[in-house]
């Protein structure tokens, strides 16, 4: 007998991102995936694109079903927020899911927030607090007792030590590590493979072995009203 299709809403539309959820859904249920997704009005989708042959459904806003799974179909900051908003008169924090990689290990003293996904292979360590809307990608880790921000992405392979405090609406590059103690400020980017001994203050663009600001963030510049 054939089973079942598993139903995933999605806001927003990255193909990139959208496979890495379809095969979070496959490998976590081992079932097929029937996606669902919501453009808001200011997107634009190539629905020419093939997703690596995944099937979608592009449905209107009036279709959303709070009772089926609903996710960001995109991990940027930067087009996150403003999908957030773009649905916020119809929908609040408490209808969205959180999708976490069975293979990922995090710690039962962890706290989260909804519209969570945590990629495979990741780890979360003791005491760490997680905010809405966060991407965690394949193979970061996180230290104990650190702080996420709502909307920030983390890149793969990204490592972080204890105590450290990403603000909201981040995004931390591939291969990253932050040191004990940072603190990074709102809307900051930190460039791929960057070792981040200092605090990095709101709305900056950073790189670098170590990591130092090299100029405002004028690409995004959110302030975040829950």
């Amino acid at each position: 007998m054939k089973s079942q299709k598993n139903v995933c809403q999605l806001l927003g539309f990255d193909p990139n991102w959208i496979c890495v959820i379809h095969d979070l859904l496959y490998y976590n249920h081992e079932n097929e995936i029937d996606l669902q997704v919501f453009l808001n009005i200011e997107m634009q989708a190539n629905l020419n694109d093939h997703l690596m042959e995944i099937p979608i459904q592009v449905k209107d806003k009036s279709e959303i079903n709070n009772n089926l799974p609903l996710l960001f179909g995109l991990a940027s900051p930067k087009n996150k927020y403003p999908v957030y908003q773009s649905f916020s008169k119809i929908l609040v924090k408490k209808d969205y899911t959180n999708l976490i990689a069975n293979s990922s290990i995090i710690s039962l003293s962890t706290q989260f927030d909804k519209a969570l996904l945590i990629d495979h292979q990741c780890v979360v360590s003791a005491q760490t607090n997680i905010g809405f809307g966060v991407s965690i990608k394949r193979g970061a880790k996180i230290g104990h007792h650190n702080v996420i921000g709502d909307f920030t992405d983390i890149n793969p392979g990204v490592i972080t030590s204890g105590s450290v405090t990403i603000g909201k609406g981040c995004e931390i590059g591939s291969g990253a590590i932050i040191k004990n103690n940072v603190k990074i400020g709102d809307n900051s980017f930190v460039g791929m493979g960057s070792v981040v001994t200092k605090d990095i203050p709101e709305n900056s663009i950073a790189f670098g072995n170590p990591c130092k600001v090299i100029r405002r963030n004028d690409i995004w510049n959110f302030n975040y009203i829950d």
